[in-house]
């Protein structure tokens, strides 16, 4: 995949979007913003959204659709959430928390009124607080999922 940007892509919502956001947009990058954008809210792994890329007939390395995603959040146009040995690209880049179903690994976010930390610690000397991530863990109350 050419990493030039034809005419019909020059000019196009996703161009614009990436260029808002300090990123030059390229052949790899508008495939990969469509595909978040089309697929609508929600938490990606790198390894199910390379999948996901692959199934739609892009051939990008695994590799680059890491540093893809990571470049996208470290400009704001995802959020990056780290939780124990995974890391989530939430599409959702607004502030808000999380829900975590253990069972199934699956993030969700927390819709409407946001939990809150009421005391936040001092950070160690030459250190900034830049945000608080509230996840909420939870599992089933009847295992075998009956209600």
């Amino acid at each position: 995949m050419s990493d030039s940007v034809d005419g019909d892509d020059h000019g196009s919502e996703d161009a614009v979007l990436l260029r808002r956001a300090g990123i030059r947009p390229t052949r790899q990058r508008l495939a990969v913003l469509r595909t978040i954008r089309t697929g609508g809210r929600r938490h990606l792994t790198p390894e199910s959204f390379h999948q996901e890329l692959a199934d739609a007939g892009l051939r990008l390395s695994l590799a680059t659709v890491y540093n893809t995603l990571n470049h996208f959040a470290g400009h704001g146009l995802l959020r990056r959430v780290g939780f124990c040995d995974r890391t989530y690209f939430c599409t959702h880049a607004a502030p808000h928390h999380h829900f975590y179903d253990e069972a199934t690994g699956r993030l969700e976010d927390i819709d409407g009124p946001q939990p809150g930390v009421t005391l936040v610690p001092a950070p160690p000397e030459g250190m900034e607080v830049v945000g608080v991530e509230i996840i909420v863990r939870l599992r089933r109350t009847d295992p075998s999922g009956a209600e």
